[in-house]
């Protein structure tokens, strides 16, 4: 290779390397509420349900009142509620979910 193309090239390579996964992620799809619900939250509840506490299901949950509670629930989970930073700092998704969340129904017999 000759070394009057090779050092450019390689300053190409590295600045493609360096920079482009950030330019990537301006461009990638959101996450709809339903699929960040999926990812993050249907493991335990699933439904609108609470595996962990069955009689504090998500779905009629006070933390649902606003946007601004729900972050501030998420920000600072209790117990064995994991914290999902990505989560919590994507305001486009955080606020897809939180609305997605809301249309839960409570079944029968449960209390929020």
């Amino acid at each position: 290779m000759n070394v009057k193309f090779g050092l450019p090239l390689a300053a190409v390579a590295l600045f493609l390397v360096a920079f482009l996964p950030c330019t990537a992620k301006g461009v990638a799809k959101k996450a709809t509420g339903a699929e960040a619900f999926k990812m993050y939250c249907a493991s335990c509840h699933a439904g609108g349900g609470n595996k962990v506490d069955p009689n504090h299901p998500l779905a009629g949950s006070t933390q649902l009142a606003s946007i601004v509670r729900f972050k501030d629930y998420l920000s600072s989970p209790p117990g064995h509620m994991p914290y999902y930073e990505t989560l919590v700092k994507d305001k486009a998704t955080l606020e897809a979910l939180h609305k997605y969340c809301k249309t839960l129904k409570k079944a029968p017999g449960e209390r929020a």
